[in-house]
């Protein structure tokens, strides 16, 4: 067989050119298509069998807000704390919202008393704690300073187990260094970014 060499190279019909990568935030080289997938994958977004385009508007609406929901911190009539915020997920949202607007539900945004928004530049959706907002005393939705959404109090800073310290904030940011110092000024160091990039982008 050693013999045998390679005279021609033949390339096929079907044949797709690689996508050109990108850089995630750990420094991942993925491609947009991967990521793309990822985000629909974590939202719960790809059990949905019915592109939302095709939908109703009363049943598109109310899908979105069923695919994934987030739930506030839940306290009882005494005000005691009973469970942390949540997220959870409908895998058949859009099936659920037809169900549901046959029923007669509907989205009122005048009744509305809360509402959640996202982190800017937070994880996507099914894995950001996000915040919810009430209305202001003008009766406006206001747009939280990002800063609130990234509190360096919630910064945990924790030895692993190969002797490194690992500092992480639940907005999905973390940081390995030497020394525990190290770690958290990192961890510092990317809110700080997170902050300016998000208040450039308002």
């Amino acid at each position: 067989m050693s013999d045998k060499e390679i005279v021609e190279s033949v390339t096929f019909g079907n044949h797709q050119p690689a996508s050109e990568y990108v850089k995630t935030d750990t420094g991942q080289l993925v491609t947009p298509e991967f990521l793309a997938f990822i985000q629909h994958a974590l939202s719960g977004k790809l059990t949905e069998s019915q592109q939302t385009d095709e939908l109703e508007p009363l049943v598109r609406e109310l899908a979105e807000e069923l695919t994934v929901i987030h739930l506030p911190e839940w306290h009882d009539p005494s005000g005691r704390k009973r469970a942390e915020p949540t997220v959870t997920t409908i895998k058949q949202a859009t099936r659920v919202a037809e169900y549901l607007v046959k029923r007669g539900v509907r989205k009122h945004s005048e009744l509305e008393e809360l509402r959640w928004v996202a982190t800017p530049g937070g994880p996507p959706g099914a894995f950001d704690i996000g915040m919810h907002i009430t209305k202001d005393e003008n009766g406006q939705w206001p747009a939280p300073d990002p800063e609130k959404f990234y509190d360096l109090d919630d910064i945990e800073v924790q030895q692993t187990d190969d002797g490194m310290w690992c500092a992480t904030h639940p907005r999905g940011l973390a940081f390995e260094g030497a020394t525990k110092t190290e770690a958290y000024a990192g961890v510092v160091d990317q809110l700080r970014q997170r902050i300016e990039q998000a208040r450039e982008a308002r």
